[in-house]
């Protein structure tokens, strides 16, 4: 199993950014994978530690310069198949510790993407597919885009901003913390993405509106599989249900391009489970010297610790602790802690007391949201649809050709 999670690209960027450009150590007993070490660790640790979507490797028995060290491995995915040590050849051991539930798409048992498509979702949610699709076409000027090495550098640095403003807000509205939107995270990202774009090793699946991305999906690819590695959609559209356009989009993608697994990867999501049809475990390896009464203890220790974090994991610990880091970061605005009232109004009388919005400006977020939802129940093209907002109080006015709607925010 080739991964692009190993390749020389990744090894070196993430040291620039996570290890201070300090040179990765590789072992003779171990192929593939690279390491680091600081000097108050008493073992190596993958390079990529848990950016990965998973780690292959393969032991060379005739070596020993593991003697009295430790190796922490994370991300190794169940699929990848990674050969079991033979205890008998060697006196390194290894400790595999369960993780995380990983999921993916298998598609050697179905011959077209309408195949697999059709195992997973009903049809009844086909027909709901196509008509929301058909809705959101209707009403905004939309395309699909596969891009990767078309991207040029100034493209692609416009194109990257908005998908950190697109998380950033889908994690807002969500009140989480999304590690990925770590600055040292999202600067090694950007740079390692654009390598993959311009080596083909890498997709970034867009719907647009106009010019305006409203789906990203960052996909990273090797010979037969592809990681869905962060999506990510405008939640002002979900109605649209622009999601499962995305990953419907994804495999007609991959059997067009003969891929055989496109990877979910780990962490539950209701999507993964609807869409996947392998479930999988995420483990992590700790090879140690069984000899070495040292390495037998860290390893030891290292067991223990994990399996303690993910007692916490299933205990919803970690979800409480990224909404706790996002109250401490984010301040909430009033607009969304607003009650809602929808009323559907006959005859709007345009009067002084109102004036009209402009949905591209900044300052209109907040507001497309209920337009977009209007526009879901009363589709039109959105050239048609004007939006006033009363000048002395929170009330909007939704007009359609036909329809108009009026928000009042308590």
């Amino acid at each position: 199993m080739k991964s692009p999670f190993t390749s020389s690209t990744f090894v070196h960027l993430w040291s620039k950014y996570f290890n201070h450009n300090k040179k990765s150590e590789n072992f003779d007993f171990l192929t593939n994978v690279s390491f680091f070490k600081r000097s108050w660790e008493p073992f190596y640790t993958n390079v990529g530690k848990n950016l990965t979507k998973g780690i292959y490797y393969e032991l060379n028995y005739k070596a020993t310069d593991f003697k009295n060290k430790v190796f922490l491995i994370y991300d190794i995915p169940e699929f990848f198949n990674v050969p079991n040590l033979d205890p008998s050849k060697t006196d390194l051991r290894c400790k595999s510790i369960y993780q995380y539930d990983g999921f993916l798409l298998d598609f050697e048992n179905y011959k077209t993407s309408q195949d697999y498509i059709k195992s997973r979702i009903s049809s009844k949610n086909i027909r709901g597919y196509k008509s929301r699709k058909r809705r959101l076409e209707d009403c905004f000027n939309i395309s699909y885009k596969f891009h990767s090495n078309d991207l040029d550098r100034s493209s692609f640095e416009i194109l990257f901003k908005q998908f950190h403003g697109l998380l950033t807000k889908r994690f807002a509205d969500k009140q989480f913390n999304y590690h990925h939107l770590r600055s040292d995270k999202w600067a090694f990202y950007r740079e390692y993405v654009f390598e993959m774009l311009q080596k083909k090793q890498a997709t970034l699946f867009v719907i647009y509106n106009d010019d305006i991305p409203i789906a990203i999906t960052l996909n990273i690819n090797s010979d037969t599989v592809v990681f869905v590695s962060i999506t990510v959609f405008d939640t002002d559209y979900y109605k649209f249900n622009i999601g499962k356009i995305s990953i419907i989009k994804i495999i007609e993608w991959c059997y067009e391009n003969n891929m055989k697994i496109a990877d979910f990867s780990k962490g539950y999501f209701d999507f993964k489970e609807e869409w996947g049809n392998v479930q999988y475990h995420f483990d992590y390896h700790i090879l140690y010297d069984s000899k070495s009464l040292f390495a037998k203890t860290i390893a030891w220790k290292l067991g223990m610790f994990f399996k303690f974090k993910r007692y916490l994991r299933e205990k919803n610990v970690n979800i409480l602790y990224r909404r706790l880091l996002f109250q401490l970061k984010s301040r909430r605005d009033r607009l969304y802690n607003s009650k809602i009232k929808i009323e559907t109004i006959d005859n709007f009388q345009l009067d002084q007391s109102f004036t009209k919005i402009d949905l591209n400006d900044y300052k209109s977020d907040f507001y497309r949201k209920f337009v977009y939802s209007f526009l879901f129940a009363n589709p039109e093209p959105i050239e048609n649809i004007k939006v006033y907002k009363k000048i002395n109080g929170d009330t909007l006015i939704i007009n359609g050709a036909e329809k108009s709607q009026r928000i009042i925010l308590n």
